[in-house]
């Protein structure tokens, strides 16, 4: 049986998620047809990928600028968003978060 990962949040990556929430609520209340349950969706998607990552993390691909870290991609709307982690020992550290359009992590 395969060894369960404790997936551990760090400040940045909380206040990331935060912020693309925010981004979903103004895209969607600036939407001709605002979908209320868009940010749910959202939640669901980041949740799922968390239970990928408490048990299979060396899955994701590593990053290409910082080797030591993996990338998780998770799928949303017509885009999605990429979380930066570090798997050390038995825990996966939440790094950041983006939407897959931005550039790069801040």
């Amino acid at each position: 049986m395969s060894e369960r990962y404790r997936v551990v949040a760090t400040a940045t990556f909380q206040d990331d998620v935060k912020r693309l929430e925010d981004h979903i609520v103004e895209r969607e209340l600036a939407s001709n047809t605002p979908d209320e349950a868009c940010l749910f969706r959202f939640r669901d998607a980041v949740e799922r990928a968390m239970g990928i990552l408490s048990f299979a993390p060396h899955t994701c691909r590593r990053a290409e600028e910082e080797r030591e870290f993996r990338e998780l991609i998770v799928p949303f709307g017509q885009g999605g968003c990429v979380i930066l982690f570090a798997i050390r020992d038995a825990d996966v550290l939440l790094l950041a978060a983006r939407d897959q359009h931005e550039n790069d992590y801040r």
